[in-house]
């Protein structure tokens, strides 16, 4: 397997997550597009809150969820004020819900809050999970879990059954993906038009739309299943706040109906909405129109702004793939990159970076991912027999040049 470390890998998840002006958000009494940043919305009666009025609120809902655009900053700060309020209200009493978890996981997401698991190694499992420089959007999150005990609840179905059920629908899983199968239900009229809306007119002529319908139903079924499971159980008294993106939580059909099918009690959708996209984020968002449908998209609109943390990430700007025998083999170098300016070329095999060894791919961007523009470090590297050290200078990569 081949690796850039100089292409944005991220933005892909944002594509239609994205909750700003092109996403109508019906409010009898007020448009949310003249909300101005940091204002709180209650959609039914277009009363704007208080930060505190808002926690309040969802003090009187056992289950909140919160959707998100997943890497816009502003909508992980909502999410953290929100857990924040929450925890003062019921200390020891809030446990976290995530999207970006997969259930076998849960283990591991258990003893790294436990502090049995190092950061290393919980980066590999977040990676494996939700893929690659996506963990510190939700870093400000896990450690304020991490440091409440507040329980963590991997929500999402493996990546093995999302696989099967796209490729063999639902009736021909194997045995054992057909046990994690959660109880499906794909009848839903709202939520259906709302995905043939995403999905727009591609899809004629094709079996596109069921795909993706029984897909999104899997991830939001099995989400609804993994959290009712919980506060039936270990979790029983505990209130539940979900993280997802927003289609899976806005107007309900998602993961709210599917969870109160199983477990009814009351919830709340908080949705962040971003007053303006930043022109850099335009193309994430989809050209697509809703069908006019008979509910709110959700109870509170957060209005926030959309920023990324794409400016604060170094990159090498190479690209690399396992090398046999131990190591990481330089597949090309970016002009202009950091990696040029250290003297990498193509062919080399890095050893050690900051005197770190490095036995693959893993090892490379972890140490990378730890590093700020303008930080010193250093590359060992084999080129053919013989052994160098190559002064480094972290930077960002300026793409297109």
């Amino acid at each position: 397997m081949v690796r850039s470390l100089a292409l944005p890998l991220f933005a892909a998840l944002a594509v239609g997550c994205a909750t700003g002006p092109g996403l109508k958000i019906d409010s009898p009494y007020r448009d949310p597009a003249t909300l101005e940043r940091g204002q709180i919305l209650h959609v039914a009666t277009g009363r704007l809150l208080t930060e505190a009025e808002l926690l309040d609120y969802l003090a009187a809902h056992p289950v909140v969820y919160v959707g998100e655009t997943h890497d816009s900053v502003d909508d992980h700060a909502v999410q953290l004020a929100i857990l924040k309020g929450l925890q003062e209200r019921f200390p020891g009493q809030v446990a976290l819900g995530l999207e970006m978890l997969r259930r076998p996981s849960q283990g591991e997401v258990d003893a790294y809050l436990r502090g049995e698991l190092d950061d290393k190694a919980f980066l590999r499992v977040w990676q494996k999970n939700w893929g690659p420089y996506t963990l510190p959007y939700y870093r400000a999150l896990l450690d304020f879990a991490k440091e409440h005990r507040i329980p963590v609840r991997a929500l999402n179905a493996s990546n093995e059954l999302k696989a099967a059920v796209m490729a063999k629908g639902l009736e021909n899983l194997p045995p054992e993906l057909a046990a994690d199968l959660p109880e499906m239900d794909l009848q839903d009229p709202y939520h259906r038009a709302f995905l043939e809306g995403i999905f727009g007119g591609h899809s004629k002529g094709s079996n596109q739309v069921e795909v993706f319908l029984r897909v999104q139903a899997l991830w939001d079924e099995t989400m609804a299943q993994a959290a009712a499971e919980y506060l039936a159980g270990e979790g029983k008294g505990k209130r539940l706040l979900v993280l997802a993106g927003g289609n899976h939580v806005r107007y309900g059909f998602g993961i709210p109906r599917r969870l109160f099918r199983r477990h009814p009690v009351p919830y709340a959708i908080v949705n962040p909405y971003a007053t303006v996209i930043p022109e850099k984020k335009r193309h994430t968002l989809m050209d697509v129109e809703i069908p006019p449908l008979p509910m709110r998209t959700a109870d509170v609109v957060w209005a926030v702004g959309y920023e990324d943390l794409e400016g604060e990430r170094v990159m090498l700007g190479v690209q690399i793939a396992d090398a046999e025998g131990g190591g990481v083999r330089i597949k090309g170098v970016l002009p202009g990159s950091p990696g040029e300016g250290a003297g990498l070329r193509e062919g080399d095999v890095v050893v050690a970076i900051d005197g770190a060894p490095v036995a693959e791919m893993f090892d490379l961007t972890y140490q990378v991912g730890l590093r700020k523009p303008g930080d010193q470090g250093s590359l060992e590297v084999r080129r053919g027999e013989e052994r160098l050290t190559l002064p480094l200078t972290y930077d960002r990569v300026k793409h297109g040049k």
